[in-house]
């Protein structure tokens, strides 16, 4: 085997070599010293001008500042959460008002009555019924209004626009429909319900699901206009196969963890136990909780001339899973060439009733203690109808009755041993009362005042009327249902439009020639 021998130095070739070393793009280090002699190395998120406006930023920020939004946010939306216990405890409580589920009572009595008046139940449908005339006609919910004055060709651009709205809304989303009539009787009862308005990448189109408030959070000192609310935070329930193509699409991190869906608040529990249902225990989700807040995010932070920090926080969507609390998914939530950064806005607030607070007033809190008067009125008078008609009192020890556990039928005369003394001493029975007049006339007092609140009025000729609450004459909502869209996302593109119609298109209410607008709810 031959032996190698050592290169000397003497050997090396004389001159100057020229030494080609790749360097990888690191990110910028920082080295602070203490007064104690400690040493402090910072790495720096990638800046901002590196990564795409529209990028996923979860994907550069380093684990500690992700660890540091997830901890700042849980915080805040435990607060939101634990702020609003007592309104969700009555929101809760109120479905059992419905009387949509039968009551097998034991007290006072076996057997006793579990009637619940139909007043509140009464309001609700009458109000979705009434409103979803008024709402979603035949022809669809759009409508048009020429602003300033009116030309041929404005007239003919605003009948272009109706027909194109009308028919994306009730042609091209078919959920649209009858998640508005759902949306319509969650409005009537509590008062609030949402619309989440965006472009669906996965569908191809603008979408507009209804939010029910169990899964939307407003802080405590939040708005009814969901604009001037400062973080709105959405719990969102995913499967995983469509986790798994927001993963692929670049939209989250593959970093969330699915979990058995489980009843995760009082509302969802006593909607189970109204319609009689309960999770299986099988079905796994991805349980998300998307921020809409303002943040001062660590290497993205707002710069003045000079570049300095501001120290001014920027409209952000962070989402954070909630089972393991690791944060998914960080996005700008402004346009890119909007030099003040206003944040998008993508929620509709439908209200019945603007009350005190965040959240709108439904019939729950408007006629809620009638109703509950109403049912108890009507229990008692069916309970005292009931014993007066089937009496029971005591019999004397020595008494002895044939079958004496089988009540009587009517018509029966059934057998008895007095022992030798008079029938009539050997019973006693209890001093049952035929049904109160003044628990009747208590009743028809509830029912006519809470009729009175939503709309329902008996006439001379005995037949009822509407008017008021019941009639859904309600203001339009200044934002609409495909309001913020592109008009490239949106097809737009498509017939009708022509290329003149496209400027105005990008919201409802857009100016100089014609605004699209519907008649709604004080959406918000």
């Amino acid at each position: 085997m031959p032996i190698e021998k050592a290169t000397r130095i003497e050997d090396l070739p004389t001159g100057e070599v020229e030494v080609e070393i790749e360097q990888e793009d690191l990110p910028e280090i920082s080295i602070e010293f203490d007064e104690e002699g400690g040493v402090t190395v910072n790495l720096e998120a990638e800046e901002d001008d590196d990564v795409p406006f529209d990028a996923n930023l979860a994907d550069v920020l380093p684990p500690d500042v992700l660890s540091r939004i997830s901890s700042d946010l849980m915080a805040l939306f435990d607060a939101d959460k634990s702020s609003r216990g007592d309104w969700e405890q009555q929101y809760a409580k109120g479905m059992d008002l419905l009387g949509f589920k039968l009551e097998e009572r034991t007290q006072p009595f076996r057997g006793a009555c579990g009637v619940q008046h139909p007043l509140l139940t009464e309001a609700i449908v009458q109000f979705q019924a009434q409103a979803l005339k008024e709402l979603l006609p035949a022809d669809g919910p759009v409508r048009t209004q020429v602003l300033g004055k009116e030309t041929r060709e404005k007239l003919m651009q605003a009948q272009r626009v109706k027909d194109f709205m009308n028919y994306q809304l009730m042609n091209k989303m078919p959920e649209y429909a009858p998640e508005f009539d759902q949306m319509l009787f969650y409005i009537g009862y509590g008062g609030s319900v949402f619309k989440k308005v965006y472009y669906d990448k996965n569908l191809g189109r603008m979408v507009s699901p209804a939010v029910f408030p169990d899964n939307l959070y407003i802080p405590y000192n939040g708005s009814p206009v969901m604009s001037k609310c400062e973080r709105i935070t959405h719990r969102i329930f995913m499967s995983e196969n469509d986790y798994r193509k927001a993963v692929f699409s670049g939209q989250y991190l593959p970093d969330a963890q699915p979990e058995v869906v489980q009843d995760s608040t009082q509302i969802a529990e006593a909607q189970d136990k109204l319609t009689g249902i309960s999770p299986s225990g099988e079905d796994k989700e991805m349980q998300l909780l998307e921020f809409m807040v303002d943040y001062d995010l660590p290497g993205f932070e707002d710069k003045d001339e000079d570049g300095e920090p501001t120290g001014i926080k920027l409209p952000y969507v962070i989402t954070i899973d909630e089972n393991s609390s690791r944060v998914v998914g960080v996005r700008r939530n402004w346009q890119e060439n909007n030099e003040l950064k206003q944040r998008k806005e993508y929620w509709v607030h439908y209200m019945l009733v603007q009350g005190p607070g965040a959240y709108g007033l439904g019939f729950l809190h408007l006629i809620g203690g009638l109703a509950k008067t109403a049912g108890s009125a009507l229990r008692q008078l069916t309970d005292a109808g009931t014993l007066n008609n089937l009496p029971s009192g005591f019999k004397a020890k020595g008494a002895r009755i044939e079958n004496d556990d089988v009540p009587i039928k009517p018509g029966e005369w059934r057998d008895m041993d007095a022992g030798g003394a008079e029938l009539q001493a050997s019973l006693l029975p209890l001093p049952y009362k035929e049904p109160s007049q003044t628990l009747y006339q208590l009743l028809g007092f509830c029912v006519d005042a809470g009729g009175k609140i939503f709309g329902r009025e008996i006439t001379g000729d005995g037949e009822s009327c509407t008017r008021g609450l019941g009639r859904a004459a309600c203001p339009t909502p200044p934002h609409g249902i495909l309001g913020g869209c592109k008009s490239n996302e949106a097809g737009w593109d498509n017939p009708p439009y022509r290329d003149a119609d496209r400027p105005r298109l990008n919201h409802l209410n857009g100016g100089g020639g014609s605004s699209a607008h519907r008649s709604g709810l004080a959406g918000v």
